[in-house]
């Protein structure tokens, strides 16, 4: 049985740390592309990259929320422009290398020894992208676009993306170094960074992003038959975000409230069931 002090320093903790990160939550203040957490006694930093919404599936506050009271270092990055990066953030400068180089200021100035990257759909592509050239430890995408090649996307059906793409291929904005991750990936890659991807397989134009990276060494898919592009949602409302956070940042599983237990990610079974949300693939 719980004792009671304990379970009330946990909810006053985690009160505590919803209201310091809903200071992260002002997405629409068009100046701000970054929003920081760094006076953290910790060597772990987590980055989060808003997607096409300037979000992450969930609103950021909730996203960092859903890490609970682990002690580390927390940055948000959000996309103004729209352009998975192309078109760099203020203050950093106008193309995806720019972005690059900001945050590897940032990770070196706070001597972060492990560093996680995450995000979904087009945050999902920048996570990927930045994870990799950063040399992150672990990158958490959730439902990530993985080409933005016009020709590529039109082949697997998916024109979701068309006006955002089209003037940034047409003002030379695009790039082509890191358009196709399933090339790009591999020879940039430390051996060190692990890839964790989280996909409803159900959603074919999901799933054929994520089949393309499936093979890149370092890459574990982990398919969902259920919960479509705003999967990480349903792992929010389940759970198991908490879950993969937690195993992320190396923390210990924690004492939820009220006795809940988290359901473990298991394997996806390999004969072509599809797991529900809770069961997942591990």
């Amino acid at each position: 049985m719980r004792e009671p002090g304990r379970h009330l320093r946990y909810l006053l903790r985690k009160r505590e740390r919803r209201e310091r990160l809903r200071d992260l939550e002002p997405v629409r203040e068009a100046e701000n592309a970054l929003s920081l957490e760094l006076d953290v006694e910790s060597d772990t930093l987590l980055i989060a990259f808003g997607g096409m919404n300037q979000r992450i599936g969930i609103p950021p506050f909730e996203f960092f929320a859903a890490a609970g009271d682990i002690p580390v270092k927390r940055m948000f990055v959000r996309d103004l422009s729209q352009a998975w990066y192309h078109r760099g953030v203020p203050g950093a400068g106008a193309d995806l290398m720019s972005v690059h180089e900001l945050l590897a200021k940032t990770v070196a100035q706070h001597r972060v020894r492990r560093l996680v990257t995450a995000g979904g759909s087009a945050g999902g592509y920048a996570a990927l992208v930045f994870g990799t050239l950063l040399g992150a430890d672990t990158v958490l995408c959730f439902s990530p676009q993985t080409t933005l090649d016009m020709s590529e996307l039109a082949r697997m059906g998916d024109h979701r993306w068309d006006d955002h793409l089209r003037p940034l291929v047409a003002r030379g904005e695009l790039d082509l170094r890191w358009a196709d991750l399933a090339q790009a990936l591999p020879p940039a890659r430390r051996a060190e960074t692990r890839y964790e991807v989280y996909c409803d397989e159900s959603l074919h134009t999901d799933w054929q992003h994520v089949e393309r990276i499936a093979t890149v060494p370092g890459v574990r898919v982990y398919r969902f038959g259920r919960g479509s592009h705003t999967l990480i949602r349903a792992l929010r409302d389940s759970g198991a975000l908490n879950t993969i956070l937690r195993r992320a940042l190396r923390a210990p599983a924690g004492d939820p409230p009220g006795g809940v237990q988290l359901a473990p990610l298991a394997p996806a079974p390999e004969g072509g069931g599809r797991p529900g949300l809770g069961e997942g693939a591990g």
